[in-house]
């Protein structure tokens, strides 16, 4: 796990610029190893108890990190619903990696997971990542103003979901 917990630090320290506008404000210590070895071990409980699920991407040679994705808030009773949340590193933009590999985790949410719903948000000004959740089939549900404290203020979000009798893989 420690290698695995470097490979994530290092992913997140060379991509600080290319997420932050997106991404939460980041505790003191997030650029750190033991931060990733203590978030990875959290995770790991926490996939255990079926509340989330974790997903790198890597090219189909190599060992590169070339994006993250998160199914969290994981909801059984009567709602089966997940939150979804990803990104990717700079270099490996617009190359397809993120709408590939989203499909998969989709598939294994509706599938391996049983769940009925995933649903996300993007910040109205991240087109790039509004067409990759459009192609994916998601479906706008509404706009959220003030909806998450991202890099260091609250920002509006448009909301968008998803449910495996709309889901069409390909």
């Amino acid at each position: 796990m420690a290698d695995y917990a470097e490979a994530v630090r290092a992913y997140y320290e060379r991509n600080r610029a290319h997420l932050d506008p997106w991404e939460p404000t980041r505790a003191p210590d997030f650029f750190t190893l033991a931060y990733h070895r203590r978030e990875l071990e959290m995770t790991w409980r926490a996939q255990i108890r079926d509340e989330c699920a974790r997903f790198a991407v890597h090219p189909r040679e190599g060992d590169e990190l070339l994006a993250l994705i998160n199914l969290w808030d994981i909801r059984r009773g009567v709602k089966q619903s997940a939150t979804l949340g990803y990104s990717v590193d700079r270099a490996h933009e617009g190359q397809g990696y993120v709408t590939e590999a989203v499909r998969a985790v989709i598939g294994y949410a509706f599938g391996a997971l049983g769940l009925h719903r995933i649903e996300t948000s993007y910040h109205p000004t991240n087109q790039r990542s509004g067409r990759v959740l459009q192609r994916l089939g998601f479906s706008v549900e509404g706009y959220a103003r003030d909806y998450l404290f991202i890099d260091g203020a609250w920002r509006d979000a448009i909301l968008v979901g998803l449910t495996n009798s709309t889901w069409q893989p390909d």
